[in-house]
C-alpha cells in the first residue's frame, strides 16, 4: 500500500529494507533517504557488490560456513585441529567466537535448529558430515553453542542423543547467557565468560 507522504520508488525502497534483521519502518525510512542523498556511482557499487554475494558466496561442504571457496580458512587452517567441535545454529555465530579470539577449535553450521511446532528434525539440519569429522579431525570434546531457546534446547537434546553411543565429552556454554538472547547480540567479555565456564 503506498504511502502518499513519499515517492513511490522510495516507499519501494522502504519496504525491502524492512526484510533486514532488527530494521523496523523508522530505521528503514531513515536510511532509504540517506540511500537517496548519495552520489549515483556509490548506489551503483553497492547494488553491483550485493549483487555479487548471491554468487560469490558458498556453504563450505565440511563445516558449514559461508565462504568464497569450497572449504572455508577455518577448515583449511590444520593448525585449528584441536580436538575441539563447536556447533552452532548460523554461520554468522561463527564470527563472535572468532572476536573474541579465544577458541582454537572448529565449528560446524546446524543451519538452523529443531523445532518441534514446524516438525523440524535434526536430520533436516546439516548434520551429513558430523559423524565423518568426529572420527576424521580426532575429536574429543563437542560444545553445543546454541542459542538458550526452546527450540535451542531442544536442538541439544537431540544432539546428545545423536551422540549417545560415542566416547566424546558433550560441553554446553556456561554461564552468563540469559534465556531467550542470541548469540548475535552477546557482548564479547560475555560471550568469553560462556565459553571458559562450559560445562
Amino acid at each position: 500500500m503506498s504511502d502518499s507522504s513519499h515517492p513511490e520508488s522510495v516507499v519501494d525502497l522502504i519496504e525491502d529494507l524492512r526484510r533486514l534483521p532488527g530494521v523496523g519502518r523508522k530505521t528503514a525510512t531513515r536510511y532509504a533517504y540517506w540511500l537517496v542523498s548519495q552520489d549515483q556511482e556509490y548506489l551503483t557499487s553497492l547494488g553491483k557488490k550485493i549483487h555479487r554475494i548471491k554468487q560469490a558466496v558458498k556453504i563450505c561442504r565440511i563445516c558449514g560456513n559461508k565462504t568464497e571457496y569450497e572449504i572455508c580458512h577455518i577448515c583449511q587452517n590444520t593448525d585449528r585441529r584441536t580436538g575441539q567441535l563447536c556447533i552452532v545454529e548460523q554461520a554468522e555465530d561463527i564470527l563472535q567466537f572468532e572476536k573474541i579470539g579465544v577458541y582454537r577449535g572448529t565449528y560446524h553450521v546446524l543451519g538452523g535448529v529443531v523445532d518441534p511446532l514446524k516438525n523440524i528434525t535434526l536430520d533436516e539440519l546439516y548434520t551429513e558430515t558430523l559423524s565423518e569429522r568426529i572420527e576424521g579431525e580426532h575429536i574429543k570434546e563437542v560444545i553445543l553453542a546454541l542459542n538458550p531457546t526452546m527450540q535451542g534446547d531442544a536442538t541439544n537434546l537431540a544432539l546428545k542423543e545423536y551422540f549417545q553411543d560415542t566416547e566424546l565429552i558433550i560441553t554446553k556454554l556456561g554461564r552468563g547467557i540469559s534465556i531467550g538472547s542470541t548469540l548475535e547480540y552477546l557482548d564479547s567479555a560475555t560471550l568469553k565468560e560462556a565459553l571458559e565456564s562450559r560445562r
